[in-house]
């Protein structure tokens, strides 16, 4: 697998992963990125990607989702605190090397993330043909839902009110 198909893989498992919730917001707090391999830092990279949206209403349903979907594209799958209400699924294989989907992240969001197998080439070559393609104004998979760095607060704000608002809705 080249490095850029790696980005696909991992961009199109996190759209589709949150595809299979009830949640909606979804959200890429940046784009997806090159990163120096964990195995082989100085000769070969890994794209990683994320997404966020504000918590849906059923952690754990929607944490069994996850890893039932997961399962079924051939990963092995395992899940931490599935007896609290706040489970984290864990992923490998597959079209990946390793996701995660988190019930409790920062500011009461969910969070999405895919990280691609090794590939040849350094990363820092990939980021920066990827930040040229974006400067002539082509649109890299995952760019469409990215949010920039000086909205990022704003949103997270976003899920913590809206997940405020569910509390209060839920004790009336």
């Amino acid at each position: 697998m080249t490095a850029r198909e790696g980005r696909d893989k991992v961009v199109q498992l996190v759209q589709d992963s949150a595809q299979q919730l009830d949640v909606t917001g979804w959200w890429a707090r940046g784009t997806a990125y090159a990163a120096p391999c964990e195995g082989d830092p100085d000769n070969a990279s890994q794209y990683q990607y994320a997404y966020w949206a504000p918590e849906g209403d059923d952690h754990r349903a929607d944490a069994k989702k996850m890893a039932a979907y997961w399962e079924s594209l051939g990963m092995t799958v395992f899940m931490t605190g599935e007896d609290t209400d706040w489970p984290v699924v864990y992923g490998s294989g597959g079209p990946v090397l390793r996701a995660s989907f988190n019930t409790s992240a920062v500011e009461r969001s969910y969070r999405i993330g895919a990280i691609a197998p090794c590939s040849p080439g350094l990363y820092v070559e990939f980021n920066r043909e990827d930040s040229a393609a974006r400067d002539r104004g082509e649109v890299l998979p995952g760019d469409d839902v990215m949010v920039p760095e000086s909205e990022i607060g704003e949103k997270f704000d976003e899920h913590r009110r809206l997940a405020e608002e569910a509390d209060r809705k839920k004790n009336q």
